[in-house]
């Protein structure tokens, strides 16, 4: 072997190793079977934010053109169950942490990220799905009142929007969210 070559192939040999060490071991898994229905515009979705949220809430600039708004009974069925096998994945990993991606903004994104791999699979807009910073001042979902920031997930189904509690799946409607006074901002990306 030429000694350019042999070099390159060691080379490669230690970057093939080096990212297998690197690499994250987490698995996401998202249900399938997202029944298309109704989509609401940007325009219908910051009405429903304006009408629904608190005065001075800060809302996230809209992507796309028309968002789907989630089945409530797919979301009981199919969602929320998927929802808590992954949160018990994580839990097994020892992942939940203070301090670390593994937090509740974290696990907010996973449950925007299963939504968006079920929109995916079933060739759907983007779902109507956000985070919310909120202010624990009230007990929610199995977490109790912190009095610091949160992050929950906002979904617009076909019976309204929801506030879902990812860490235990426990979901309400917004009207009836204990803290729906301190959301602070809402972020659709």
């Amino acid at each position: 072997m030429r000694p350019n070559l042999r070099l390159l192939c060691r080379l490669t040999l230690t970057l093939t190793l080096a990212t297998g060490i690197a690499r994250a071991e987490l698995h996401l898994s998202a249900p399938g079977g997202l029944p298309l229905g109704p989509t609401v515009t940007a325009r219908k979705l910051w009405e429903e934010f304006d009408r629904a949220l608190p005065a001075g809430v800060w809302v996230s600039p809209l992507e796309n053109k028309e968002y789907l708004v989630i089945s409530a009974q797919w979301m009981r069925r199919s969602f929320l169950p998927a929802l808590n096998r992954q949160m018990e994945l994580f839990s097994q990993q020892n992942l939940g942490a203070d301090h670390s991606a593994a937090n509740c903004n974290g696990f907010a994104l996973v449950c925007r990220l299963m939504l968006g791999l079920s929109a995916m699979a079933a060739r759907a807009p983007a779902p109507a799905t956000a985070t919310m910073i909120v202010h624990q001042s009230a007990p929610f979902g199995g977490l109790e009142a912190t009095r610091e920031n949160h992050s929950v997930a906002f979904v617009l189904t076909d019976e309204g929007p929801w506030v879902i509690e990812v860490q235990s799946g426990e979901y309400v409607k917004l009207a009836d969210y204990p803290n729906r006074s301190t959301i602070k901002l809402v972020s659709v990306h």
